[in-house]
């Protein structure tokens, strides 16, 4: 049976443990963003026992503000990198599993540079995938939006990016829906995908709206990954849409 879990940046704004109870109240599965007060770094310490005493399993996203696994300055990318491994070496010592981590963007200043990004973030994934082995985490790459400066935003691409490495997916239905790009991920990475994440959108921009309040087809996205028994994570705006979007997941998993 598939886990239904919820994630959102919202909730960093938060302490752990005031919006714990809130959270564990409607999911038995949280994925933690890595942002301001969820930093996985400074809750691992006390984290022993969390999972247990509120009934819940944990996964984590890492950090997006400062990151970029593209970066074209070696002393930025490397920055990135280390921040990347601290999470996961928190993510061990919290008995999670799965750090899902994006691609990279290309130059915001710069044009034609893409070619050169997504090469840097080849030698990006090549380090995440040794160290996730040593570490026991398993690390999944997300698809991303379409947006001229995300790189993964086609399943060829995020192919390319994650070639030569045993890294895992993790399919974003939503940002493949803005991309035409939910068939064609499914078909490139199939038992690849080790993590799926849930919000709907207009087709257009990444919106992250509760499932039935844009446009993408769950119901066919969902049907041909009738062989995935891994977990659904919603990607909400809050936990209330959250819950709407839970409810509406459960009827086409059922």
């Amino acid at each position: 049976m598939n886990v239904i879990g919820v994630s959102c940046p919202g909730f960093c704004s938060v302490p752990f443990e005031e919006i714990l109870p809130k959270v564990s109240k409607e999911f038995r599965h949280w994925e933690i963003f890595s942002e301001a007060d969820h930093a996985v770094q400074g809750l691992a310490p006390g984290f022993a026992g969390v999972g247990d005493h509120a009934g819940m399993t944990f996964s984590i996203h890492a950090s997006i503000a400062d990151t970029n696994g593209a970066a074209l300055n070696l002393r930025m990318r490397e920055a990135a990198v280390l921040e990347f491994m601290s999470e996961m070496e928190a993510a061990r010592d919290m008995g999670v599993d799965t750090l899902t981590v994006h691609p990279g963007i290309t130059s915001l200043s710069v044009p034609d540079t893409r070619d050169r990004s997504i090469a840097a973030a080849k030698e990006t994934m090549r380090v995440l995938d040794r160290a996730g082995r040593e570490l026991g985490v398993t690390v999944c790459i997300e698809n991303m939006p379409k947006l001229p400066v995300m790189l993964g935003t086609s399943a060829s691409e995020l192919a390319e990016i994650i070639s030569g490495t045993d890294l895992s997916v993790c399919f974003d239905i939503g940002h493949a829906h803005t991309a035409g790009q939910i068939d064609a991920m499914i078909d490139v990475f199939g038992d690849r995908i080790a993590n799926v994440h849930i919000h709907d959108n207009m087709g257009e921009k990444d919106e992250h709206l509760a499932i039935g309040e844009g446009t993408a087809d769950f119901a066919h996205a969902i049907g041909r990954l009738r062989g995935y028994s891994g977990r659904y994570v919603i990607e909400s705006r809050d936990l209330e849409s959250a819950v709407r979007s839970r409810k509406a997941l459960e009827g086409h998993l059922a």
